[in-house]
């Protein structure tokens, strides 16, 4: 290098120094480079504020929401902390790993072998939709929505129950993946739970009129967010209920099914996937998601199922009786309320035992549990996203009978028919487990009930983040046990048990369960004060690393759950009383007095843990 030398410092020639300078910019841009980027969603007051605080830090905009007020970016933890610092008013969600899976389709169109063909799936018959098909109603001319891992192909589903081709409208998310191909499995085995189309046999092998799914001639959706191992990110999620939303006019979309969820992180008004789904709710789509599959204790629900306002389903066992009712039970892995926010889910339960569904034999859970599979199509998997596949097909047979019936009408008819699981002694399950009880669709078409869902709630307002909302449900200082405000008999202590319930017990009486009394309760305002002294919601509430979405399916070995547990015994539950009064709800005493929300620790009466993860064969 050219230069004189003076003591210890060399004195460059001016030509030389924009050279050096170049040196430098080079070295700084390959550090700042280095450093890993992550995906985020950006949420604030408007998207032009957030691409801007995301640029003038160096970030990478990578998609522009419309149905919310949210971007997604790619940023490095410097980054981050820079728009924290700037910003900080601007929330992140750490847009992690997200699960599902399916493979490349399944191309022998449904052919399967003499025992897939000559069958009962029994659960349309549990639900009240058989007698439905006989009547005609099968869900023809509604639009069913379902963000799964994709569909493979199945004459069952590809033509309905006239033999015509049926509207199936495909859509990906995922960049290089065909939503026609299935290669993990899921997807298709929900979709076949509301859509197959193939005539019930009976145990003589003969044709009845009725399907083997829950509502065999709808319209279908199909978006896939989740790729080949069951996985999803947030981001993916959202962009297919993004895509639901906007071609809602287009395809006919009058329900959406989410079965899948991921552990709560925020109130529910503030999760990116929460906000997208009000906005869904609000344009006329009446979305189910999944309770989770989390264990039926307290406070183990999962996002979307924690939003108030869609309906959330739990799941229940025949007990391989399928025509025995009185054995039912709910499943230990059903998650079970209230939500933080003190709402009461599930709102119903539906079959998610074992059930028979579509799935290519190509698939990853069909490879990895070839045990399940009858050797043809169908295949064995139980879950809370079996049971909300069922309670969506029910909701396209209501709108078939009544096309004009809001998201909030098909809410307060489902819950105000549904059959609950009582005893002599009172509820056989909490109304946190079971919620208004087992799903019926025959008695949701007939019902003429309104203005029970969803009263004191305004969902602009949620939207604007002008208002939110609490639910009924306390818990007592003393012992720990969870209620419901002016309801007696509704305390639980938060822990699933076994149960032996009158096995012999006539179910399906001829009343309905809450007779002149309005179902679930009006919301409250979210007050301004803190409900849980002494404890810190969300330290990190501006960043919500590790966010998992799940699907809610498990595998099920031949031996029994909880063989001596029964839903439905004999007797009414309150059938004369307003179970749901007008009890004011701020009282005087905390939310959940003496309670960490969200916390890591076990799920417990004081630390609840809301981990809702992928769980294996038994």
């Amino acid at each position: 290098m050219t230069g004189k030398s003076f003591k210890n410092i060399t004195i460059l020639k001016p030509a030389l120094v924009p050279l050096l300078l170049l040196m430098l910019a080079v070295l700084f841009s390959q550090g700042s480079e280095s450093q890993p980027k992550a995906s985020y969603i950006v949420q604030g007051a408007s998207k032009p504020t957030l691409v801007s605080a995301i640029e003038s830090v160096g970030g990478e905009v990578v998609h522009k929401y419309t149905v919310i007020q949210a971007i997604s970016a790619l940023l490095t933890s410097k980054q981050v902390a820079m728009v924290h610092s700037k910003h900080p008013m601007i929330r992140m969600f750490s847009d992690e790993a997200v699960s599902l899976s399916g493979e490349n389709g399944h191309d022998d169109d449904g052919h399967g072998n003499e025992h897939a063909g000559a069958r009962d799936t029994y659960f349309p018959t549990q639900v009240g939709a058989s007698q439905l098909h006989t009547e005609g109603i099968t869900g023809k001319g509604v639009g069913v929505a379902i963000i799964d891992s994709g569909l493979a192909k199945f004459k069952q589903i590809k033509k309905d129950t006239y033999g015509e081709k049926r509207k199936i409208h495909l859509h990906s998310v995922i960049k290089g993946s065909k939503a026609g191909k299935d290669k993990y499995g899921h997807g298709s085995h929900i979709t076949s739970l509301i859509a197959n189309s193939s005539s019930t046999h009976n145990s003589n092998g003969e044709e009845v009129d009725s399907f083997k799914g829950v509502a065999p001639d709808v319209e279908l959706t199909v978006v896939k967010a989740f790729d080949k191992n069951g996985h999803s990110t947030y981001s993916h999620v959202l962009k297919a209920i993004e895509y639901v939303v906007n071609h809602r006019e287009k395809f006919n979309i009058k329900v959406l099914n989410l079965s899948f969820s991921a552990k709560p992180q925020s109130f529910y008004w503030q999760d990116p996937i929460n906000q997208a789904l009000m906005v869904a709710w609000q344009e006329g789509i009446t979305v189910f998601a999944s309770a989770g599959n989390s264990g039926s204790e307290a406070m183990s629900i999962g996002v979307p199922g924690n939003n108030p306002y869609v309906i959330t389903i739990g799941a229940t066992s025949d007990n391989y009786t399928p025509y025995e009712p009185s054995d039912d039970f709910i499943t230990s892995f059903s998650s079970a309320g209230p939500t933080v926010e003190g709402f009461l889910k599930p709102e119903l339960v539906a079959p998610g035992g074992h059930v028979q569904g579509l799935m290519a034999k190509s698939s990853k859970i069909y490879q990895n549990y070839p045990q399940y599979a009858d050797g043809g199509d169908y295949f064995l998997l139980s879950g809370t996203s079996q049971s909300t596949a069922i309670a969506s097909g029910v909701a396209a047979l209501m709108l078939q009978d009544q096309p004009n019936l809001s998201p909030d009408d098909i809410k307060c008819r489902l819950i105000s028919s549904a059959m609950v699981g009582s005893n002599d002694a009172g509820l056989s399950y909490s109304i946190f487990q079971q919620g208004a009880g087992m799903i019926n669709a025959s008695w949701a078409v007939d019902s003429e009930h309104f203005d029970c869902a969803n009263q004191g709630m305004d969902i602009a307002n949620e939207l604007n983040d002008s208002q939110h909302y609490a639910g009924p449900a306390r818990r007592y200082e003393d012992n720990g046990d969870f209620y419901i405000l002016g309801v007696e008999g509704s305390e639980w202590d938060g822990v699933y048990r076994e149960a032996h319930l009158w096995p012999n017990a006539h179910l399906w009486p001829n009343a309905h369960l809450w007779p002149n009394a309005h179902l679930w309760p009006n919301a409250h305002l979210w007050p301004n004060a803190h409900l849980w002294p002494n404890a810190h919601l969300w330290p990190n509430a501006h960043l919500w690393p590790n966010a998992h979405l799940w699907p809610n399916a498990h595998l099920w070995p031949n031996a029994h759950l909880w063989p001596n547990a029964h839903l439905w015994p004999n007797a009414h539950l309150w059938p004369n009383s307003n179970l749901w009064g007008d009890a004011p709800v701020w009282e005087d005493a905390h939310l959940w007095p003496n309670a960490n929300s969200f916390t890591n620790g076990s799920n417990d009466m004081n630390s609840v843990s809301f981990i809702n993860n992928w769980v294996e064969q038994q």
